[in-house]
């Protein structure tokens, strides 16, 4: 059983799309048979070793996941070899999985530049920010992709975001670069978050198997184009967090092609402490607000301000004496009274990772604040002993939802016959709800 990678084209000189053939074994999880990215720059000189590599990261992890193995006519042989080690810290994590994939590569080849800039994966958010203002002097090459935290389909907001973090680095005097990928439209996520998120941290395929890797291997063609030699992706957790994850210094780390060095950076620093210690003092220093993008539950303004992504994001501001509306947010001196309310009547729901994000908080509020920004005094005083667990949300529940997510995902790839009898189990189950709600 195989996954092969085939007939590589370069389009335009920027456009790179690879066809996929699959057995029928794994057909399910695919949503198309080709691969795409497409870049800002020439592309067409690269040698094809390197540019197979964002389609190999778009697809091994589910080579790995379902134990198929892969064919590529052409890869270049440091990024083979970085593959296995990540396979191996892969096979430790998740036991249960086959992991056995082997690759079959045609032709390796030994690539050699001296590229010595930095790049770094930029999205806007707390984590690339911060590293963007650690390794400011450097001038790192930021690099953004549209399709995969930004979907496909939202082109408006994507120009929006486009124009305002071109600007930012124009007044940075550093390159930027986009890409727009199908990478999160090429598979079937929907089952695989069924069929595989039992055994991820956060329940999902992306965040939990594939983020890290499909991230990192779409930017090998700009890596090539621009001599960057050491390749940025921010941390989201410290080592304080146990689970595995998709994006860890155990497998960012592992990967790399060609001369380049891959840079898991900031593990060492919760995110309370990235926005104490390096956003706060890039605003006293420099007095600018960086222009913060942390919200994915929208897509029209930069933050909605009323997820959970925005309210961690905003109370660990505010508790540095940050004014959140200066960063891409608008509340009001109500804000804080209201979110305490959500909390205490339990409307707010928090995964594992949000419990960690919100206990880091806890962790750093000082038993008398020097500030009472947005009213927010109070509000400390009383989280910093409020137990979170009562918001926890709860893993059987979850664990439920993608038990009926799989069938759904399932169901058109059943016999015409079983269809007919779900239909009918289905239709009178709802029979009798409704006559006993009658």
């Amino acid at each position: 059983m195989q996954i092969k990678l085939k007939n590589l084209d370069v389009v335009d000189n920027r456009l790179i799309v690879v066809k996929v053939e699959y057995p029928a074994a794994i057909k399910k999880y695919f949503l198309t048979k080709y691969f795409y990215a497409k870049y800002d720059v020439d592309v067409s000189s690269i040698d094809e070793s390197i540019l197979y590599i964002p389609a190999v990261s778009a697809v091994i992890p589910l080579a790995w996941a379902t134990g198929t193995d892969l064919y590529v006519s052409k890869l270049d042989k440091t990024f083979l070899e970085s593959l296995n080690k990540v396979r191996m810290v892969m096979k430790k994590w998740w036991p249960k999985l086959p992991l056995s994939t082997k690759i079959y590569v045609e032709d390796t080849i030994s690539n050699k530049s001296s590229g010595s800039k930095y790049g770094l994966l930029f999205s806007g958010g707390i984590d690339s920010t911060a590293s963007y203002i650690r390794h400011r002097d450097k001038r790192p090459n930021l690099i953004m992709i549209h399709g995969t935290d930004i979907p496909l389909n939202k082109e408006e907001f994507w120009r929006k975001v486009k124009t305002r973090y071109r600007e930012f680095a124009r007044k940075e005097n550093v390159d930027i670069n986009f890409i727009k990928t199908n990478v999160r439209q090429l598979l079937n996520e929907k089952l695989l978050d069924a069929e595989f998120g039992i055994y991820g941290t956060d329940l999902s395929w992306w965040g939990s198997f594939y983020h890290g890797i499909a991230l990192l291997g779409l930017c090998a063609p700009i890596t090539a184009v621009k001599h960057i030699g050491f390749l940025l992706i921010a941390s989201s957790y410290t080592p304080k967090f146990i689970y595995p994850w998709g994006s860890h210094p155990l497998i960012d780390e592992s990967i790399s092609w060609d001369n380049l060095k891959v840079i898991h950076d900031g593990y060492n620093l919760s995110r309370q402490e990235k926005i104490r210690h390096i956003i706060k003092k890039f605003i006293d220093n420099q007095g600018q607000y960086p222009l913060l993008r942390v919200c994915y539950s929208q897509f029209k303004e930069f933050n909605c301000g009323r997820c959970v992504k925005c309210y961690r994001t905003i109370v660990g501001l505010v508790l540095e004496g940050i004014d959140p509306n200066k960063c891409g947010f608008n509340i009001n001196n109500n804000f804080f009274t209201a979110l305490k309310e959500e909390f205490l009547e339990g409307k707010i729901k928090l995964d594992d990772d949000n419990i960690f994000f919100f206990k880091d908080i806890q962790e750093h509020i000082p038993e008398k604040l020097g500030h009472n920004l947005y009213n927010s005094k109070s509000f400390f005083e009383w989280f910093k002993k409020y137990d979170l667990g009562k918001n926890y949300k709860r893993r059987t529940k979850r664990l439920a939802i993608l038990s009926l997510n799989r069938i759904f995902c399932r169901y058109k790839f059943l016999t015409r016959n079983i269809q007919n009898i779900i239909k009918t189990v289905m239709y009178f189950n709802r029979s009798i709800k409704d006559a006993m709600d009658r």
